[in-house]
């Protein structure tokens, strides 16, 4: 599924908040977004199944829908991913990907834990090539 700037925009917003957020919520949380490409982009990406409607809460004096991102979106933003790294992978490493990955998370309790993840990820590999 291809995604425009304003959904993937949406959809970072939304994986990034530890709560439903309604629309003016995703509005201010974004830069440069309005609440009618939020309201427009919400329709697809509901058609989608890649938000979902968590509950209604009072805004203000109205009524307002709360969203979430769902783990469906997470496939799709992994595959969208791993699609861009494969058209640059002649040029990127997988290494250098690593690498930087790594040297953009200045928490060393969460790097440790991605390194043992990761170790743990080459472990398997190589036991499935045997």
């Amino acid at each position: 599924m291809k995604l425009n700037p304003r959904e993937l925009e949406v959809l970072k917003i939304l994986h990034e908040s530890d709560h439903a957020l309604t629309s003016t919520e995703i509005v201010n949380s974004g830069s440069e977004l309005t609440q009618s490409t939020v309201q427009a982009v919400l329709r697809k990406l509901l058609s989608a199944e890649l938000v979902e409607v968590q509950g209604v809460t009072h805004s203000g004096n109205v009524l307002s829908r709360t969203f979430s991102a769902t783990e469906k979106s997470k496939e799709v933003l992994t595959e969208k991913f791993l699609n861009d790294y494969k058209s640059f992978r002649t040029i990127i490493s997988k290494r250098a990907a690593v690498a930087g990955m790594f040297d953009m998370d200045e928490d060393d309790s969460r790097r440790s834990e991605d390194i043992k993840e990761l170790e743990n990820l080459l472990e398997e590999i190589r036991k499935r090539k045997k």
